[in-house]
């Protein structure tokens, strides 16, 4: 009973940042994009972002460290080290995987190519204080550092304080110490971009 209120929660908490990342994509015009870490979707509840992202973009590449079939061109490469170049896109998403990649200095990295490949990005994950771990379904568990240590199915959970530390000073960032997710929204400034158009505006999530 309680893994399925967890799996309607989780499915409720992807429509709704789908929503949002379609919103900002709609604002940046948006018309190309890389998906960073993919799912094979082949369960309906996932895939959910990924698929309002390709309804609005046309999707270059979707790339993970693992060969899965996915319905856009696969990519296998490092989060940390993208295998494109600068600019390649309009936007890049990394939906929940900067918590898979490693510690600090690689989850930096990955932030950094994800801002040098994209000309915008959205970065998602899970919240380490809220109290259902989204990869495991636990309750609690996961605030103790000893549990944390022994788990194989992420390196390092981010508390809001240690996800802004990671994005750029210039991303918005969604959510609040006690959100069940966290978003960063990111555009290169206009001038960065070489684009004549001028900044676009970003409305604040809530």
């Amino acid at each position: 009973m309680m893994r399925r209120g967890v799996l309607a929660f989780s499915i409720r908490n992807r429509n709704r940042k789908a929503a949002r990342i379609a919103a900002f994509l709609r604002d940046q015009g948006a018309q190309t994009s890389v998906f960073v870490g993919c799912s094979a979707g082949t369960n309906p509840n996932e895939a959910i972002v990924e698929r309002a992202v390709a309804d609005l973009t046309e999707v270059v590449a979707a790339l993970d460290v693992y060969e899965v079939d996915v319905p856009w061109p696969f990519v296998l490469g490092d989060a940390r080290e993208l295998p494109f170049p600068d600019s390649y896109v309009d936007f890049v998403l990394a939906n929940a995987v900067i918590e898979h990649v490693g510690e600090e200095p690689d989850q930096r990295r990955m932030v950094e190519e994800a801002c040098r490949v994209g000309r915008s990005f959205v970065i998602t994950t899970p919240n380490r204080w809220f109290p259902v771990e989204s990869h495991t379904s636990v309750l609690f568990k996961h605030w103790s550092p000893r549990w944390r240590a022994g788990r194989r199915e992420f390196t390092r959970l981010l508390s809001l304080r240690e996800f802004r530390a990671l994005v750029p000073d210039d991303a918005i960032v969604a959510g609040h110490p006690w959100s069940p997710t966290f978003m960063a929204f990111w555009s290169r400034p206009a001038a960065a971009s070489g684009s004549d158009q001028g900044e676009k505006s970003v409305e604040r999530p809530d």
